[in-house]
């Protein structure tokens, strides 16, 4: 059975093609076997390789369509945006600016974008406006397999997750008018 087994990853792993897809397998297995061990590959299997192989061709997916809607081609200095709710502009903290972003500036405006970001609904409170942070980072400052996987999990979020939140040259900082 474990030679099996063997052979099943073995051939999948030349079927995957490349150094940079055998990192997707090692990525999924991470996800899987982790943080993301609720994720729907585990929906119609039981076996590890099975939904291994449903994570890295979800991955291709993303990595197949180009940057800003998704994960292909990224530039060296990508913009991206994150949503903040802020009393005054001046209160936002530079230095600690978060690490969930989004690539696609256009994809507030998409149904469903805000259902898993409810807690800025309103987008006028008492507690400060709904403010979108444009910035700019290096392509070596996203945590690549959590974005991934966040795009897998969460895909309406077009999230990208940052490694130092601190690293981002913030471009403009302007107030969200949605919904009030």
């Amino acid at each position: 059975m474990k030679l099996l087994e063997i052979i099943k990853r073995s051939i999948r792993e030349y079927l995957i093609e490349g150094k940079d897809s055998i990192d997707l397998y090692e990525i999924a297995r991470w996800g899987l076997e982790g943080e993301y061990e609720h994720s729907s590959c585990w929906d119609d299997t039981e076996d590890l390789e099975d939904a291994i192989t449903c994570a890295v061709e979800s991955f291709k997916h993303f990595l197949s369509k180009p940057y800003p809607i998704e994960l292909g081609d990224i530039p060296d200095n990508p913009i991206i945006y994150r949503l903040v709710r802020l009393k005054d502009v001046n209160d936002l903290n530079r230095k600690k600016l978060g690490k969930s972003w989004f690539s696609n500036p256009n994809q507030i405006n998409k149904p469903g974008f805000f259902d898993m970001l409810d807690y800025l609904k309103p987008f006028k409170t008492d507690e400060g406006v709904v403010y979108m942070i444009k910035g700019k980072t290096s392509k070596d400052n996203i945590d690549m397999k959590r974005t991934l996987w966040e795009r897998d999990t969460q895909w309406l979020e077009n999230e990208i997750v940052l490694v130092d939140d601190s690293d981002v040259e913030i471009l403009s900082v302007k107030p969200l008018y949605k919904f009030d």
